[in-house]
């Protein structure tokens, strides 16, 4: 697949909070074919770091494809011979330095002052993520959803869309998900992932010029997020315990790092120079606000949760008690456990395994 990255704008967009933001601008991608009838449309939501790329390649010197690409595609989990599938970018987006990435955010120019935002933007939340969202799937001409699906943080924008428009989805699919809510030791985890950025002195309380960003702040929050995404199985079948140099023995002094510390560093240094820092934190703070738990009962979706054996960001017993409470509340749940060494990141190679059941799943 070939995909092009494409450009919705709102003229403006006021937030829950009653905040404006004069224009707004969304990237999406879609894959497949729209049927005439309108009626074959799903749309994936990406996960925390992620953008509207999840499959394909632009060209074919990419290194890598989409995120996604493992489940996007013809005969894959999510068939583009059967449906028109829509990837959109959130607000916010992490990847404001990427050279693709336009979506708003603080590191977007504010028309009344000629400079980024910084953190005179407005707090968003998921349920802002999900409105905008809904305006560009009105634009395409979709009144009703197939499913709205996504890993991690997409499955957070799956749910909350099945409670904001539940005429509109009736399908949920919700990959290595925290369920319901955020849990307090995952929202905990999260603002971890945030401290390194707030005491790096580049940051200046959000006003840092964006040609000296903080980048070593950001740089090890990174390297905690891949921490966590990985497992205990995956970084020691990668990694082991030899040093990053066989001639320098982390016996001998401090600065002679293990492969794995040096690896982690190496992979977070790369996403921080691709990455703004006030939008990092932005979409902590929205995700840790996600709470449907006192509205479930407004949405009619039937759901299917897939965590991952070995997930440590948000553990299988999460989607197992979205489930029990789903099922408390009337609704159809179900889930299925993807078996892997891989930790969070399972969820985005491993679809394959359920493969029959999310078909059968989408047909129901």
């Amino acid at each position: 697949m070939r995909p092009q990255r494409q450009r919705f704008t709102l003229p403006d967009f006021v937030t829950t909070q009653g905040k404006r933001i004069p224009r707004v601008d969304i990237g999406f991608e879609t894959y497949g074919t729209l049927n005439a009838d309108r009626s074959n449309a799903l749309l994936v939501c990406h996960y925390f770091s992620g953008n509207a790329h999840a499959a394909g390649k632009y060209s074919e010197d990419d290194a890598l494809p989409g995120w996604w690409d493992a489940a996007i595609g013809p005969g894959k989990p999510l068939d583009t011979d059967q449906y028109f599938i829509i990837s959109s970018d959130s607000l916010i987006n992490l990847n404001t330095r990427d050279g693709q990435t336009f979506t708003t955010g603080p590191a977007s120019i504010d028309p009344e002052t000629g400079r980024p935002y910084g953190c005179r933007f407005p707090i968003l939340d998921v349920e802002d993520f999900v409105r905008a969202q809904k305006k560009l799937v009105e634009h395409l001409g979709i009144d009703r959803l197939v499913a709205v699906a996504g890993p991690s943080a997409g499955s957070v924008l799956a749910i909350q869309w099945s409670v904001d428009y539940p005429d509109c989805v009736p399908r949920v699919l919700a990959v290595i998900s925290p369920g319901l809510y955020v849990h307090p030791y995952a929202a905990a985890m999260l603002e971890c992932w945030t401290r390194p950025i707030l005491v790096d002195p580049a940051w200046k309380n959000g006003e840092y010029d964006p040609d000296e960003p903080p980048l070593f702040g950001l740089a090890e929050a990174f390297r905690l997020t891949t921490l966590t995404a990985l497992s205990y199985q995956a970084l020691e079948h990668q990694f082991g315990y030899a040093p990053a140099d066989a001639a320098k023995n982390p016996s001998e002094t401090l600065s002679h790092e293990f492969k794995a510390d040096a690896m982690l560093g190496a992979l977070a240094s790369a996403r921080a120079k691709t990455t703004d820092a006030n939008h990092f934190l932005y979409a902590v703070r929205a995700y840790k606000l996600y709470d449907v738990r006192p509205r479930i009962a407004e949405a009619k979706a039937k759901y299917l949760f897939l965590p991952s054996a070995t997930d440590l960001i948000f553990p299988a017993h999460l989607s197992e008690t979205a489930v029990a409470e789903l099922k408390k509340a009337g609704k159809s749940a179900e889930l299925a456990l993807i078996r892997g060494t891989g930790g969070h990141l399972d969820g985005l190679s491993q679809l394959a395994q359920h493969q029959d059941r999310i078909q059968r799943f989408l047909s129901s």
